[in-house]
């Protein structure tokens, strides 16, 4: 979707009077299952509408019958919409144009692969609405292991477990696994997400970082919990590897997409070339520290050597063609 011209906030902070809880979904059966029995429990807030909005990326509706299913006992009205058109940018911009149409003053997204806390909207509406700087209020997401695994895996950093955000705190951007945010970025300040990422990823770090520079403060709170499943098809060194490299990939092209022959982007590629080596020789080293240590090393390896690539080569690529079973535009 055209960006066009980014207006500035209201001044007045919109009232959350009705909350669309927003997912998108791409062949992920039991995951989204989870996810969406998590949020039959939740802890609502007085006086507030309450509604669940699930975006289908695939064509065919093959989450049809998971969502139906979550119908049936669910206290929230469920609404399934199919977006046929490929990509994470297309998906998320058909979510929230769903939610502004059945009339939401807010928004609390999360992914399809997160399990809820009982009490996740709750803190998310309460840090909204007990601090006055907070439009977005951002949470953390940790860890859910579904299986039993070797701890060289599951201690791998690429798992978060904790996280270093003090309550309260100003962030620059935030993710669509764990946000709460008024509609009004999109009806009255025109931020979507941008199309230019596609399979990539990084597409909701920069529309929270537009939303964050328009205006639209984003306050972290420790309280409003999602957990990520990791199951075997993640919890293995391949794919640790490649989320490593995606992930540092990602950052670099969002941060030297738009800029060409800059100095700055000069002292970047050299630092991290000299920021690999040195990785290289820790690397050689950590094979005596044992399979956690070694694995964590190489992991920060692969990340540093995606940033280098995504700083050199500053175009989009497919982040879930060696994840998620290989996603292809169809």
């Amino acid at each position: 979707m055209p960006q066009g011209k980014t207006a500035q906030k209201n001044d007045i902070k919109p009232k959350v009077t009705f909350v669309a809880i927003a997912c998108n979904t791409f062949r992920r059966f039991e995951m989204l299952k989870r996810c969406l029995s998590s949020l039959k429990n939740q802890k609502s807030a007085d006086n507030i509408k309450i509604e669940i909005v699930v975006v289908d990326n695939d064509k065919y509706g093959t989450s049809k019958e998971i969502v139906e299913e979550a119908m049936t006992d669910s206290p929230y009205k469920i609404h399934y919409f199919i977006e046929e058109k490929r990509g994470l940018s297309s998906a998320r911009n058909r979510l929230l144009k769903e939610c502004i149409n059945i009339g939401a003053s807010h928004i609390a997204i999360l992914d399809d692969d997160d399990i809820a806390d009982k009490n996740w909207l709750y803190n998310l509406i309460e840090t909204y609405n007990s601090n006055e700087e907070a439009y977005v209020v951002s949470g953390p997401e940790y860890t859910f292991f579904d299986g039993d695994f070797p701890g060289y895996l599951t201690n791998n950093n690429i798992f978060v477990k904790s996280t270093t955000k003090k309550e309260g705190e100003l962030r620059k951007t935030s993710s669509t696994h764990n946000s709460f945010f008024p509609v009004e970025i999109m009806t009255k300040s025109g931020i979507w997400f941008d199309d230019s990422f596609v399979f990539m990823g990084g597409e909701d770090g920069d529309f929270f970082s537009r939303a964050s520079n328009a205006g639209y403060p984003i306050i972290f709170t420790q309280y409003a919990i999602v957990r990520e499943i990791n199951d075997k098809q993640r919890v293995n060194i391949k794919w640790i590897l490649n989320r490593n490299y995606y992930n540092g990939y990602s950052g670099s092209y969002l941060k030297f997409r738009n800029k060409t022959n800059s100095f700055k982007l000069f002292v970047y590629i050299t630092k991290m070339i000299f920021v690999i080596l040195s990785d290289l020789i820790i690397l050689l080293f950590s094979i005596c520290c044992g399979k956690t240590f070694f694995l964590n090393i190489l992991g920060l390896t692969y990340k540093n050597f995606g940033k280098l690539c995504g700083a050199v080569l500053r175009k989009p690529i497919n982040y879930y063609d060696k994840l998620n079973g290989g996603v292809t535009i169809d």
